[in-house]
């Protein structure tokens, strides 16, 4: 299938992307993965995100698992750490509903695939609070644009 990847079937352009599930402590962080996985969708352009009635297919994600790890230290502090975050992605058709049923679109029973994405990056630690978060976010942006990326390539290439 050209143009579409391996994976889609014909006419399937378009798709729907929920905000993911966030089943760790660390806040916020499925909001930015959500959106970060949009955008990719967006800049790739192959397959519209659409809202829910409208759409074909539904890429549902979760956060299960954020851990931080010091990966370097100096003589009596932790110079560096690593961040690891994984989602769990879940693609499925969305089917409609047969004439006289109101409520549009349902998402099939059975998923096209079912895959964890895992991603690290690393950041630098400071005496400087605001330093540091801003390393973090940074390498929280970085874990966003490795996940949203595969997440794309998954979808349309079927990997």
């Amino acid at each position: 299938m050209a143009g579409t990847g391996g994976h889609l079937k014909t006419g399937v352009k378009s798709l729907f992307i929920p905000v993911f599930e966030n089943k760790t402590m660390e806040p916020i962080i499925e909001e930015d993965l959500t959106v970060a996985v949009v955008r990719e969708f967006l800049k790739d352009g192959r397959i519209e995100v659409v809202d829910k009635s409208k759409a074909d297919m539904i890429l549902k994600g979760s956060v299960v698992s954020y851990k931080e790890t010091p990966v370097s230290f100096d003589a009596s502090y932790i110079v560096e750490y690593r961040v690891t975050v994984t989602t769990h992605l879940i693609l499925q058709e969305n089917t409609p509903l047969q004439i006289g049923e109101s409520k549009g679109p349902v998402p099939s029973v059975n998923p096209l695939w079912e895959k964890d994405i895992t991603s690290t990056a690393e950041y630098k630690v400071s005496s400087d609070v605001m330093v540091t978060r801003v390393s973090k976010l940074s390498a929280l942006r970085e874990i966003a644009r490795n996940l949203s990326e595969e997440a794309a390539d998954r979808v349309l290439l079927g990997w």
